[in-house]
């Protein structure tokens, strides 16, 4: 089911215990004004805290234009517009980690170090559209901007703090999750035998 930003506004405010809805997520009501306030930095702040598998993605980078010297490292690569988070960099062709850095440059652009040539970044990127978000990563943003805005719209802190621990219960069971998605915990017949003897 594809979930819409109205409907994630709506889920936060259902959150701090506010049942009339909103049905303008852009309107010039209080509550969309403050939740928009807050919608792109919660999204991407929620993007960047957990590797979520629909926003992973990999590219080939670009060496940058600009040679970095005394880095202690041989390539100097730009830094994808639509990254969030760099997770992990591999020499193309293979799937052996290589260790990096990240680094801004004086003009404020941020570029990618490392001793790979030939470097392939797998990085969380920017997801802006609402059809693509998943079920896990709607709920932890929705209670994610419940925590930040409980205090205006509720005048609650502590439905604030209620809202961020449920959001760390979320990303911990979205850890699991994401573990089945990618075949990281892959059980035999024996070890379901085991487990019921």
């Amino acid at each position: 089911m594809a979930i819409s930003k109205a409907q994630i506004f709506n889920i936060a405010l259902n959150i701090l215990g506010v049942s009339t809805p909103l049905e303008n997520p852009n309107s010039t009501d209080n509550r969309a004004i403050l939740l928009n306030n807050y919608y792109e930095l919660a999204r991407d702040y929620v993007l960047k805290d957990f590797d979520w598998n629909f926003a992973s993605t990999f590219k080939e980078l670009s060496l940058s234009q600009i040679a970095l010297e005394n880095t202690g490292y041989e390539y100097c690569y730009d830094y994808p517009n639509d990254c969030i988070c760099a997770r992990d960099i591999f020499q193309k062709g293979s799937f052996v980690q290589q260790k990096f850095s990240i680094s801004s440059l004086a003009d404020g652009s941020i570029v990618i170090l490392t001793n790979t040539q030939g470097a392939i970044l797998r990085y969380t990127k920017r997801v802006e559209k609402e059809i693509f978000f998943s079920c896990e990563f709607s709920m932890a943003l929705a209670h994610y901007l419940a925590s930040l805005t409980a205090g205006v719209i509720v005048g609650s802190v502590q439905k604030g703090e209620s809202a961020w621990e449920k959001y760390n219960k979320i990303l911990s069971h979205a850890k699991v999750l994401n573990a089945y998605e990618s075949g990281e915990n892959i059980y035999d017949d024996n070890t379901y035998l085991n487990a019921r003897s």
